[in-house]
């Protein structure tokens, strides 16, 4: 009886050694380790931002403002930035109707912060617990590496400065890392989860250009046997495309929307001297670009490790499906505008050429795998540098668009209270209760169509703030090389010390329709309140 306690006693302690081993192979694990190290870099982040604000949330891009606006109006029955009119400035299809929820909720700018900072942790665990499933940090002396990685890919994917952007590009990373995360279970012979056709159906609902990542991960899944799954993804793809053309139709608008058609590269490029196609001379803005040419060099790393597994079909399979998807962005895709446009395509490759290296990773002699283990790091750091300067620069982006686009929709809502018109649209529109002109064309239907047609200039501005009652505008002046009406009259300029921003100083301008004492004495009262590092130069009574 004596020895079988003893037994017993000796099995409940090696259980609970056990137990506590696998708790702490469980915290060890370089995805915790990555959620943990991230958690801690995003809440300086956001500390480091509110203190730049005067502990006001706000985003580093005044665009997040519009899908805000028109979120507002999405619940109001409308669609776009004023009320009874039709506008098409989102560049997304799902993401003004997600934070349609958020608003409901009165969550205001914590709506797209909660569900970006979600996205991010989401993306930096799934894409490091795949990683491990895969074999990469199996070898405990592996574990520093593992940690190393960890660490460079929170800044692959973004995971710090993206969700303070307030736009919709880190669900589109998550989308675009389950999606991959999905095909290589498929290759393992595992069967998609709802999870992964979630993430695939979302692709090009999220941002349109997630379309050609969505297109070859179907075949990418039907080449791996999961030929129901693809056409179902397919399927619901097409349909919700199809219902949001519709419903733009039914409206007046385009079938894109005004950020894309005024905005996008494409849209742009022919304005150049060389009469190469678009697409021809986006190839070549890639191929020169730091951007371009760090994601054709992951291509290039991803494409010799598909060579040299060219016996495994599946994997193969995988390889082929992302690298699809970058040639897809190095002919339409777009760069910049805060590390934002290319970042998805950026993490995905760094995803794939991991988990590639991962498959090769047996057949390699230590040495080789010694000095894998340097190039992936030095690579992938190199890769990952723009969005660590991104971070930093962060906090003060936040500072730039508090100090003028904040201060901006302050004087619009608090102090003129009438319509208004702006080139900058986002901040002034958001929660204004008049009328916000946007001169540029991202929320007026009107000034797109005459941008458009090359039939914009002094005389087309000041017919559309007659119309729309406009008395004051706020815009800048070196966006408007053709001039300014010569009805209005310049009575103030804003001046910031904008590090992020295209311009620094903001001109105000007064129209026929304005009474001066009324915009003057707003005028006094706002000087009084702005940020000190602002100056508001009043010029004429």
């Amino acid at each position: 009886m004596t020895v079988a306690v003893n037994d017993c006693d000796r099995l409940n302690q090696a259980g609970g050694l056990s137990s506590a081993s696998s708790s702490v192979r469980v915290w060890t694990r370089p995805s915790t380790v990555a959620v943990l190290i991230w958690f801690w870099l995003f809440a300086a982040e956001f500390v480091a931002s509110l203190a730049q604000c005067d502990f006001r949330l706000v985003f580093t891009l005044d665009d997040a403002y519009i899908h805000l606006a028109v979120a507002d109006q999405i619940l109001s029955g409308g669609y776009g930035v004023n009320a009874g009119e039709y506008s098409s400035p989102s560049s997304s299809i799902i993401w003004p109707y997600l934070l349609a929820l958020t608003e409901a909720l009165h969550l205001g700018a914590f709506g797209p912060l909660l569900i970006n900072g979600a996205a991010a942790c989401a993306t930096v665990f799934a894409l490091l617990r795949a990683l491990e499933q895969s074999g990469l940090f199996d070898d405990a002396n592996d574990r520093p590496f593992g940690y190393l990685i960890a660490l460079i890919l929170i800044f692959n994917v973004s995971a710090v400065a993206l969700p303070m952007t307030g736009m919709e590009h880190s669900v589109h990373v998550w989308a675009s890392v389950v999606t991959f995360v999905g095909l290589i279970a498929a290759a393992r012979g595992r069967t998609p989860t709802p999870l992964h056709f979630i993430a695939l159906v979302l692709l090009p609902l999220i941002r349109f250009e997630g379309a050609a990542f969505a297109c070859a991960a179907i075949a990418g899944f039907a080449l791996l046997g999961h030929r129901r799954f693809a056409a179902s993804a397919a399927l619901v793809i097409v349909v919700s495309l199809a219902g949001y053309f519709a419903l733009m139709a039914s409206r007046g608008l385009p079938l894109l929307p005004s950020s894309v058609l005024l905005k996008g590269y494409l849209a742009n490029i022919d304005e150049s001297a060389s009469n190469l196609p678009a697409l021809v001379k986006n190839m070549m803005r890639s191929i020169t670009s730091s951007y371009g040419l760090r994601l054709i060099l992951l291509g290039l790393a991803l494409a010799g490790c598909a060579s040299w597994l060219r016996t495994e079909r599946k994997a193969v399979v995988v390889c082929l499906t992302v690298l699809a998807a970058i040639a897809a962005h190095l002919v339409f895709g777009q760069y910049g505008w805060f590390n934002r446009y290319e970042v998805y395509i950026m993490a995905l490759a760094a995803a794939a050429l991991l988990w590639a290296v991962a498959q090769l990773r047996p057949s390699l002699s230590a040495l080789q795998w010694s000095v894998t283990k340097v190039v992936l790091v030095v690579g992938l750091g190199v890769a990952a540098m723009p969005y660590a300067t991104t971070a930093l620069v962060t906090p003060i982006a936040a500072s730039d668009i508090y100090e003028q686009q904040y201060q901006m929709a302050r004087f619009a809502q608090s102090f003129y209270r009438r319509a208004v018109a702006v080139n900058d649209l986002g901040l002034v529109a958001y929660g204004n209760r008049h009328y916000a002109l946007d001169l540029w064309g991202l929320g007026s239907e009107q000034v797109r169509k005459a941008r458009t047609a090359g039939q914009y200039g002094p005389a087309e501005m000041a017919a559309l703030a007659s119309d729309h009652g406009v008395g004051l505008v706020m815009i800048y002046d070196a966006w408007f090389p053709k001039g300014v009406p010569s009805t209005w009259t310049k009575v103030a300029v804003l001046r910031t010390t904008t590090v992020s921003l295209s311009q620094r100083d903001v001109a105000f301008y007064r129209t026929s329709l304005a009474d001066a004492a009324e915009v003057t004495s707003a005028l006094e009262a706002f000087k009084a309140t702005i940020p000190p590092r602002d100056r508001l130069d009043i010029i004429a009574p």
